[in-house]
């Protein structure tokens, strides 16, 4: 998608994210340079909590798993279906320290939403930046979202 819809908004083929590691991190380091500091971009400051978001729901769900796998949790597609004394341990688990309950299902729900968000939001503000809004500093300023 960024890769063609955006240098047709640009009218240039050199707004295109390039493809590999190190060509992408080098587009990114100039593209935050050309339309200032993308770190004021708001969608990018989403992404990013998307991001890290999504990394520690992963991170506890395994380590959930990992320590009620003694009751069986890590049989989780069997008690989905069927709840076992695995599930209802890593439920209370959930709730004891996020505040909400976390199902086998809802738990996957949520991480696989916040990954898709991360991309989502990540796209929208590449986006946004040099059609609707030229510099992120200045406009970070303008809004009171900087300094």
């Amino acid at each position: 998608m960024l890769g063609f819809i955006r240098p047709i908004m640009m009218g240039s083929w050199s707004e295109a994210v390039p493809f590999g590691i190190f060509p992408h991190l080098d587009w990114t380091g100039a593209f935050s340079i050309t339309y200032g500091n993308l770190f004021y971009n708001p969608f990018h400051c989403l992404s990013i909590a998307f991001l890290y978001g999504s990394t520690l729901l992963f991170a506890r769900h395994g380590a959930t798993i990992l320590a009620t796998s003694r009751c069986g949790s890590e049989r989780e597609v069997e008690q989905i279906t069927d709840r076992g004394t695995g599930s209802e341990r890593a439920a209370l688990f959930w709730r004891w320290t996020m505040g909400f309950n976390a199902t086998m299902e809802s738990i996957h729900r949520w991480a696989w939403w916040f990954a898709v968000l991360t991309t989502l939001t990540g796209g929208i503000g590449i986006l946004l930046t040099g059609t609707v809004v030229d510099n992120w500093d200045e406009w970070a300023i303008a809004h009171n979202y900087a300094r």
